[in-house]
């Protein structure tokens, strides 16, 4: 099992990650939680300051592939993902609870949250992602 401090020195070797301010507070196979501290970047432009919803999608994809890097201990890339934008985030830093469904072999399926400052849900998503686990076939390579 990777510890918090490991995976967050993992997390943090992309500038982008660090751009967004992420932070593990917990992991464990089960469950991923980072928090991403907010910036003003973040803004979509309105006069309510609300977080782009790219920023929160983004949050979402990311904190489910770590989720499954702590699990499986390998990147899975991402296939597909669908996001679904419940409410408006305010400026504030936000927590994402990212958690696997499903851990295959060749298909691997997270699902993650973000929550505002009031711990209420602003966006859900779910993805599928590749798991590149060994063959488990005793075949020679097919040509």
């Amino acid at each position: 099992m990777i510890s918090a401090a490991e995976l967050e020195e993992r997390i943090l070797t992309s500038p982008f990650h660090r751009w967004l301010g992420l932070r593990v507070v917990s992991v464990s196979p089960q469950e991923l939680r980072l928090s991403a501290t907010w910036r003003e970047e973040w803004e979509n432009g309105t006069t309510a300051r609300v977080t782009h919803g790219g920023i929160l999608a983004t949050l979402l994809d990311l904190a489910a592939d770590w989720a499954l890097v702590a699990s499986q201990g390998t990147p899975a890339p991402t296939i597909d993902f669908t996001t679904h934008f419940l409410r408006a985030a305010a400026p504030g830093d936000l927590l994402v609870v990212a958690r696997p469904v499903k851990l295959g072999r060749s298909l691997t399926v997270a699902e993650a949250e973000v929550l505002d400052g009031a711990g209420k849900q602003v966006a859900v998503g779910r993805g599928t992602y590749a798991s590149f686990a060994p063959s488990t076939t005793t075949e020679g390579p097919r040509s």
